[in-house]
């Protein structure tokens, strides 16, 4: 039988807007999906240094990342048409309030 936490985790995400430095020293930000049971624990990876954009399954999904210190504002658009939601919602930072 499939849990609650499952049957959420298999239809809801969480968008959150990250930034990071690359290892040359560049900014980068990424556009990712959470699954909700794993928002909490990918916030703690971030706080403490470790979470890993590039094996970010366990979260979720990474929907789209580029160089820079923020994303075009297009993308911006396009992310919110996908996940029908305000493009200013998506411009707040992260915290373990936003869920």
């Amino acid at each position: 039988m499939t849990s609650e936490t499952e049957l959420k985790d298999a239809i809801t995400r969480t968008i959150v807007l990250m930034y990071g430095l690359m290892e040359d020293g560049g900014s980068y930000w990424v556009y990712a999906a959470v699954k909700p049971s794993k928002y909490q624990s990918m916030l703690s990876a971030q706080k403490d240094g470790t979470l890993d954009v590039y094996d970010f399954k366990p979260y979720g999904e990474i929907i789209v990342a580029g160089k820079g210190k923020a994303p075009p504002d297009e993308v911006t658009l396009k992310v919110a048409e996908m996940y029908q939601t305000d493009p200013s919602v998506l411009l707040q930072p992260i915290t373990s309030q936003n869920k």
